[in-house]
């Protein structure tokens, strides 16, 4: 792993997970366009197939169906699965695994490049602070991104934080 994407501290300015403000990651190296699934500034889905925390690069067709099933398991209907140029781009999910409550969510928050062929990608992880309420129900947070295609090693850079809801 690089030595600079292992030291770098992911900057971010939180008002509050709980508000709307869109929140970005500034990282090492050149920015790489993101475009997350979900526009909203939290996680694509709070209740997913994805029950244990995962970090994952998908660079074809038949492991992105494989993944959209999975992150859509017990919902009904199943939406429709977002077509994906894989000549040109990749998806990058985020899952958080299972809580046993609400107030927890996941989101990709940047990309950039490291070097000739290395990709850094951010995550921001958020669990609630002791002033939030919250649901008494099993969540499985998951966030999905896509950016252009890149065939070196991607490294996660993550950042967790606590929500402040007073």
């Amino acid at each position: 792993m690089n030595k600079s994407v292992k030291l770098y501290t992911v900057a971010l300015t939180v008002l509050c997970a709980c508000s709307k403000a869109e929140v970005t990651a500034t990282l090492p190296g050149e920015p790489i366009q993101i475009t997350r699934l979900r526009s909203e500034p939290y996680s694509f889905a709070f209740v997913s197939g994805m029950d244990r925390p995962a970090r994952l690069v998908i660079r074809d067709a038949s492991t992105w169906q494989a993944i959209w099933t999975q992150i859509n398991r017990g919902s009904n209907p199943v939406s429709p699965l977002p077509t994906i140029d894989f000549s040109r781009e990749m998806v990058v999910v985020a899952a958080l695994g299972t809580h046993s409550t609400g107030g927890y969510s996941i989101l990709v928050d940047g990309a950039s490049v490291v070097d000739s062929n290395g990709t850094a990608v951010a995550i921001r992880s958020v669990s609630p602070g002791p002033d939030c309420g919250v649901t008494e129900a099993f969540t499985e947070p998951v966030d999905i991104a896509r950016m252009e295609m890149r065939v070196g090693p991607v490294t996660f850079v993550e950042r967790s934080e606590v929500a402040s809801c007073k």
